[in-house]
This record gives structure tokens, C-alpha cells and sequence, in this order.
């Protein structure tokens, strides 16, 4: 079997095509805090690298911060330009999904422990911020099917590690997983998962799709791949997953046992023990001989947030686009971690960006603070985007307020899960575009400046 579908062939590659893309670490460093700091401070850079290391006392290598960069998670997807619309290429790619395929065997069930010799405190789960409850892993992707279609549903959610084959586990309850917990509990059964921690790119990108439920997102992985995902069939639990995963954990989420989980470094930037308090039980660990472990950097991080960005940019790019043709694009922030966004617009009609503005909000709940701008605003640069608040804004006018709307328990200044949230038009007004010149370079100028300063200063 090719192993090109592999967490370590992506890194060969990404070696070979952009080595400066990867920090190794040459020295093993602590299991606990000290990636977390790594992670923050190469986040001040605009194309952070990965990083690569050992953990002090394990011999198993660690990889962390992969999408860091938007540079790297474009040509994830196929995409040189990171300063194009990553959304639409996002959109584009989902309408060629390619479906997986099984096969027998893969490097994944090279090492398989059931029963008494599951041990999974013994791989390096680490603790990321003195405030979480204990070791967690950030990147486990819980992988559930649907019994009737066979649909596979993938997903991030972050576990706490409480004992060899016990972890506790909390689920956002709008996303698909915790639907199909539902149904588990009506039926008084447990939920069988499997947990992949360690995959291609492409299976990372798969489990952040915001797709329709009856969508699979393994086609999703295919199609960035742009070749079928190889599957293997679980040995504890009727579930596949990746022949070339790095490790999996087999088991089911309890619906009738409950305890405590948490605080967790969430993407807030806040510790919270807000949590749906699941306990999720091991059946079978699954690895390869020498596995990679893969993890996310938890918190407000590049890492956390673009992954999802990208996504969730492109869900909603689609929609707007459909209704709205003077949309040209519309990124997320880091600043505003998953609760703000900003739409570029051409010239359009009076009314229309308040329009593009309400229906932003409305196909993300998680949305408290959105801008529409002209599209001589760069909607990647926070500065820029204020500086038309500054200057094209008359607030009684462009802004408006939608009182006690549906946002997420993680905002920690929602109540009841509600929140007041404000849309702002920062586009010129029809009359402002005939009186004001906007001061700048001209392209041919601004690419000389360009040149001179890569040549002289960097």
C-alpha cells in the first residue's frame, strides 16, 4: 500500500517543497505548558512554522501548529494565492467530493491492545495552560456513523485524560455528533466512536467541513486529496477510519454516565468548565509501530482558528454569494476569534450591505460583531478595516443592534446562551465615493516598492 495518505508523508513533502515551514526542535523539552508557549509566541509571526519535537521521558515524536498558516492550508487544498479568497477555493473543491474506500489492512492496526493491555496514559498527552483540569488531547477527531446510511461524521472535541481507558469528553451541542448522541441515548445505548489522533491534513480538513448531515465527510478528506481516502474497518467497533491514521482510539461515549470536566484553554481565550460533562470509554487502541503524535494548539491560536476559519468562511461565503452578487469575500478574524467577521463588497446599491450584514448573522449563530467594507479594504488587516469605522461610519445610521440573539455557551458574556450583537456599514456612501480621493500608491509603484525593499531589507 502507498503510504502518500500519511501524516509523515505530508511532512516529507512539506520538507522537500518549504523546509523553512517546520522548526524542529532539537532537544526534548516538558511534557506540560512549554508547547503552548512555543505556539503563542511564533503566532506574532505571519506565517508561523510547525513544530516539531520530543517530549522529555517518550520516545514518540510530536508535531503541532500545522495550520498556522494560511500559506500552508492553501496548498493544502490546491490554492497558491493565501491573500485569494480561501473560501471560495474552499467551495469550489467541495463540489468535486470523492468517497473513500475500504481496504483490508493498513499501518494503523500494526499494534492493537484490547482489554487489559489499554494503557492510554501512556502516550504524551500534555497539559497546555496551568488553568486546564489536567493532560488533554486537542486533536482527536471522534468519527461516528450513522446505522441506517453509513454516513460518517467527523469532528473535533477536546478529552481529558482520567485513566487508562477512561477520558471525559464535552460535545457542542449543534454540531452532528451530539445529534447522534441523542439518538444513541433514545434508544438507551451507548454511542460507539472512534477518536483519530494523527492524520493527513486532509482528514483534519475533513473534520472541520461544516457540511449537511448527510454529507460524509470523508468525501470531503477525498476531495482535498483528490483521491479516495483508504478506510479500514474498526476491530472493537463498526466504525472505519484511516488505514493511515497514526493512532485511533475505539470505544463509545456513555448516554447514561455523566462527571466533571474540565476548565480547558478554550478558543475564547478564557479557561472554562462549561462542558457537556460526557465520559467517553476505550475499547481498543490502534497504532502504528512508531506513531506521530499530532496535536492542536488550544486556545485563541493561529492553529485552532484557521483550521476552522477557512471553513466556516466558505459556508458562508456560499450562501451570501448566492443572494448577494456584490459580495467578494469575507474572513474571520483572529482578533475576534469565532465571533466576529468582515465582508468585502463592490459598489452596490443603498441598503445592500445591511442586508449582506443581517444575513451573515443569520447563518452563524456564533457571529456578535460584523463589518461590511469596501473592497479597497483589506479584510485580512484588522488596522484597515477600523480605519473605515473611522472614516465612513455615521453610527446612527451604518450600525444596528439585534437584541437577546442564540450564540454558544462558550462566549463567556453570554447569558443563557443569548448575546446582543451589532452589525456595522463601513462602506462609502454614494456621495462620499464622488467627493473623497483615497490616498495611495498605484499598483506599478507599490510592486517597485516591493521589490526594492525584499531586495534591500529582508
Amino acid at each position: 500500500m502507498p503510504e502518500n495518505q500519511s501524516l509523515a508523508h505530508y511532512l516529507r513533502q512539506l520538507e522537500q517543497e518549504s523546509p523553512h515551514d517546520i522548526l524542529d526542535i532539537k532537544e526534548p523539552i516538558e511534557r506540560d505548558f512549554l508547547f503552548m508557549a512555543l505556539a503563542k509566541e511564533l503566532d506574532k509571526e505571519e506565517f508561523p512554522p510547525l513544530l516539531r519535537f520530543h517530549v522529555q521521558g517518550y520516545e514518540m515524536p510530536v508535531v503541532g501548529n500545522i495550520f498556522a498558516s494560511l500559506r500552508r492550508i492553501a496548498r493544502m487544498i490546491g490554492f497558491e494565492d493565501e491573500e485569494s479568497t480561501l473560501g471560495e477555493a474552499w467551495n469550489q473543491m467541495e463540489q468535486n467530493l470523492i468517497p473513500p474506500v475500504l481496504v483490508e489492512s493498513g499501518p494503523i492496526h500494526e499494534v492493537v491492545e484490547t482489554g487489559a493491555a489499554i494503557d492510554a496514559g501512556a502516550f504524551p498527552w500534555m497539559q497546555y495552560y496551568p488553568s486546564d483540569a489536567g493532560r488533554y488531547i486537542s486533536s482527536g477527531i471522534f468519527v461516528v456513523k450513522d446505522p441506517e446510511s453509513g454516513v460518517h461524521n467527523l469532528s473535533f472535541h477536546r478529552m481529558q485524560y482520567k485513566g487508562p481507558n477512561k477520558f471525559g469528553m464535552s460535545m457542542h451541542t449543534r454540531q452532528h455528533l451530539f445529534y447522534h448522541y441523542e439518538q444513541a441515548e433514545k434508544l438507551g445505548e451507548p454511542l460507539p466512536v472512534a477518536v483519530v489522533i494523527g492524520a493527513h491534513p486532509a482528514v483534519m480538513l475533513g473534520a472541520a467541513a461544516k457540511t449537511a448531515l448527510e454529507v460524509d465527510e470523508y468525501d470531503v478528506s477525498g476531495a482535498v486529496l483528490g483521491e479516495p481516502l483508504r478506510l479500514v474497518k474498526g476491530k472493537t467497533v463498526d466504525i472505519e477510519y484511516p488505514a493511515e491514521a497514526e493512532i485511533v482510539l475505539e470505544g463509545y461515549i456513555s448516554t447514561t454516565e455523566h462527571e466533571p470536566e474540565g476548565p480547558f484553554g478554550e478558543f475564547t481565550g478564557y479557561s472554562t468548565a462549561r462542558s457537556t460533562e460526557n465520559v467517553f470509554t476505550v475499547t481498543a487502541i490502534c497504532r502504528r509501530q512508531q506513531p506521530i503524535y499530532e496535536v492542536i494548539a488550544p486556545g485563541p491560536s493561529k492553529d485552532h482558528l484557521f483550521m476552522g476559519h477557512v471553513v466556516r468562511e466558505a459556508g458562508v461565503f456560499q450562501r451570501l454569494k448566492e443572494r448577494i452578487p456584490w459580495v467578494k469575500a469575507i474572513a474571520y478574524p483572529t482578533s475576534g476569534v469565532n465571533f466576529h467577521a468582515y465582508i468585502q463588497l463592490e459598489p452596490c446599491p443603498a441598503g445592500v450591505a445591511k442586508q449582506a450584514l443581517t444575513l451573515l448573522m443569520g447563518s452563524d449563530h456564533q457571529l456578535k460583531y460584523v463589518v461590511a467594507v469596501d473592497e479597497d479594504i483589506d479584510i485580512r488587516r484588522d488596522d484597515q478595516v477600523m480605519w473605515a469605522i473611522a472614516t465612513r461610519c455615521n453610527m446612527t445610521r451604518d450600525m444596528f443592534v439585534i437584541p437577546n440573539s442564540f450564540t454558544i455557551s462558550l462566549d463567556p458574556s453570554s447569558i443563557d446562551n443569548t448575546i446582543d450583537k451589532i452589525a456595522i456599514d463601513a462602506t462609502m456612501s454614494k456621495e462620499m465615493r464622488e467627493e473623497v480621493i483615497i490616498l495611495q500608491a498605484s499598483p506599478e509603484n507599490k510592486q517597485k516598492a516591493d521589490e526594492l525593499i525584499a531586495k534591500y531589507y529582508k
